[in-house]
């Protein structure tokens, strides 16, 4: 249900009592759970059919009220205007019985000092116009620029006034000027001339209606500006809000917007977790009214649990000094904001811009909710996924090696002297190979585990880069066995400032990767290179390769390529994860590129460092 104002040119001249009893009929139609909505226009009939047919709407309900419009013309009710203009609508016409017949008064316009002021332009306009007429008359100029000069004076006077009055007496004044000081003969009413009466009678009748439509004119005019300013402000609220990323910006832009556009006093109470939290107070010029009184405290209470708005102007806590309006989305809070209303009220337009602002505000603080839910959504699926991807990886990986080591002890344990010593041998070496793999993936989870948990605690020290390689050779043993593996040293000493004990695990990862994904017989090689400021190292094989749709998961925790391996085992995906966030915790970088003409080549650097000779 919408309840719609149509804010006319004469809203701004009704009388205080009108406006206090519009005012009423607005917080009623709240109450009884309507929408405000507000637009402008001088025909109300049309305008509100002009509402229903963009809204859709399928019935309009009105009151029906004895109007009159004055006493020498009839004007036909609003209602009938409204069935002419939307005769397609159904309607619902409340009778307004026993109430008095309610006149249409005609406003009174400005002040003593403005009157003054209107006064003074019309008697110097009609002045200089009467100079003006006489130089045209002395000139030998016909009568018709005269006239002309009186209508031009007309709409001076009709932009320039407030009141309606001056220019329909500009009218017939200066007929009358006209015909006394311009026909012959001169200084009288009376003239010789027998087209002068239709002339006078044309002149009457152009004025007045120049007067009308000058006067119109001017009213739309301040109209058009009153809704161009509504709606720069909502398009600027707009604006703003969609570069709000936060909660705490999102306010910020109500507070700004408010405070720029009301030029009141402002009290926003931000809501976390259903509670009201302490209150942000936001002071206009030479305004300390109080906010924190025992009547302001529960009626913001109240418009944060009804949802509705509470404090001045209200039938909630009238004495309030403050309008309280809830920060919501159908039934979720995010807050209250106060604005304060002594001295003066807020008119229907205020009020408007303040609830437009209110609910972009609320949307706003909807969005940011919604998107902060998404991504906790997300982040409990991906740590689901990789909880899954975990235990999937210990049940089937880890259980293959423990199975190998099993089976060869079972054999050692049960048979172990029928067998020769060359078989003896070489299960104790597939034991021993299994269990180092077990040791590695082992310390990768736990590093991994210390990456996520307290992050990683480097020790850095100043290291020769090749001193790195070679005890991560080392540690690979026999596994490289089987590979052509070379190792190309390059001619000059390449220090780096890196944590030794982290920069060979890395190393050994990605040497057991090359392993993996590559068939005995291929070719493993490490070499270094430097410039100026790092030292780069790249481990390449000429196995099958990665594709180019696996490359840039690649580095991803508990991410496995699908690619064969050549033991037969795979990895859980934790020590390429592990090497990239080691080697960024270095200032470092690691990618992975193609090998010519096929294989894979992982490459990373590290900040270049120099030994002081007096160490």
């Amino acid at each position: 249900m919408t309840a719609l104002f149509v804010e006319t040119p004469a809203y701004a001249l009704m009388s205080d009592e009108d406006k206090k009893r519009l005012r009423s009929n607005m917080n009623l139609a709240e109450k009884l759970g309507a929408t405000l909505e507000t637009v402008t226009g001088d025909d109300v009939p049309y305008q509100i059919a002009e509402y229903a047919r963009v809204s859709d709407a399928s019935c309009i309900v009105i009151g029906q009220t004895k109007t009159v419009g004055g006493w020498l013309r009839r004007k036909k009710s609003l209602t009938d205007r409204l069935v002419a203009y939307a005769p397609d609508l159904d309607y619902f016409i409340i009778p307004d019985h026993g109430t008095k017949t309610y006149v249409a008064k005609k406003p009174v316009e400005g002040n003593r000092k403005q009157i003054l002021m209107d006064s003074a332009v019309f008697v110097l306009s009609l002045l200089a116009c009467t100079l003006i007429g006489f130089l045209f008359s002395h000139l030998g100029f016909t009568d018709a620029n005269i006239i002309m000069v009186y209508l031009l004076g007309l709409l001076m006077v009709s932009i320039n006034t407030t009141h309606r009055a001056f220019s329909m007496v500009w009218s017939v004044i200066s007929v009358l000027l006209f015909d006394l000081l311009f026909t012959k003969p001169q200084f009288s009413i009376y003239a010789y001339g027998t087209g002068y009466p239709v002339t006078f009678l044309i002149m009457l009748i152009a004025a007045f209606i120049i007067s009308t439509l000058a006067i119109r004119l001017k009213k739309n005019a301040r109209q058009s500006a009153k809704a161009a300013q509504r709606m720069s402000v909502v398009l600027e609220t707009d604006r703003q809000l969609t570069k709000a990323k936060t909660k705490e910006e999102i306010l910020s832009v109500l507070a700004n917007q408010l405070t720029q556009l009301l030029r009141r006093s402002l009290v926003i109470y931000p809501a976390e977790n259903g509670h009201l939290g302490d209150p942000v107070f936001y002071p206009a010029a030479d305004d300390t009214v109080p906010y924190r009184t025992n009547e302001e405290r529960q009626a913001v209470e109240w418009s944060f649990s009804h949802h509705k708005r509470a404090g001045a102007t209200t039938d909630t806590y009238p004495q309030a000094a403050y309008l309280y309006y809830s920060l919501r989305v159908q039934e979720k809070a995010y807050g209250v904001v106060g604005v304060a209303v002594h001295g003066s009220l807020l008119d229907a337009s205020e009020q408007s811009m303040l609830g437009s602002v209110v609910g972009e505000c609320s949307l706003a603080l909807e969005n940011v909710r919604n998107a902060k839910e998404k991504e906790e959504s997300l982040v409990l699926a991906e740590n689901e996924r990789l909880r899954a991807n975990l235990l999937r990886a210990v049940s089937h990986d880890l259980r293959t090696p423990l199975t190998s080591i099993m089976g060869n002890a079972d054999n050692l344990l049960s048979c172990g002297d029928t067998l020769d010593r060359e078989t003896r041998l070489q299960l104790y070496t597939d034991i021993y190979t299994d269990a180092q793999w077990l040791t590695g993936m082992v310390e990768n989870l736990l590093s991994a585990s210390r990456m996520s948990g307290d992050g990683l605690n480097l020790k850095m020290t100043t290291e020769l880069m090749d001193d790195m390689i070679s005890e991560a050779v080392q540690h690979m043993g026999r596994r490289l066995d089987g590979y052509r593996f070379d190792f190309r040293k390059p001619d000059e000493l390449l220090f780096v400032k890196a944590d030794p004990r982290l920069i060979v695990q890395v190393i050994v990862n990605l040497l057991d990767n090359a392993i993996k994904y590559t068939p005995p017989g291929a070719q493993i090689a490490i070499d270094t290179t430097a410039d100026a400021a790092e030292v780069r190292v790249r481990v390449s094989d000429d196995g099958p390769g990665i594709p180019d749709d696996q490359k840039e998961h690649i580095f991803d925790l508990f991410y496995t390529s699908s690619n064969p391996t050549g033991d037969s085992r795979r990895g859980l995906g934790v020590g390429l994860a592990l090497c990239q966030s080691i080697i960024k915790a270095h200032h470092g970088a690691i990618s992975v590129s193609d090998q010519i003409p096929h294989g894979a080549v992982f490459e990373f650097t590290l900040p270049r460092s120099e030994v002081n000779m007096n160490e």
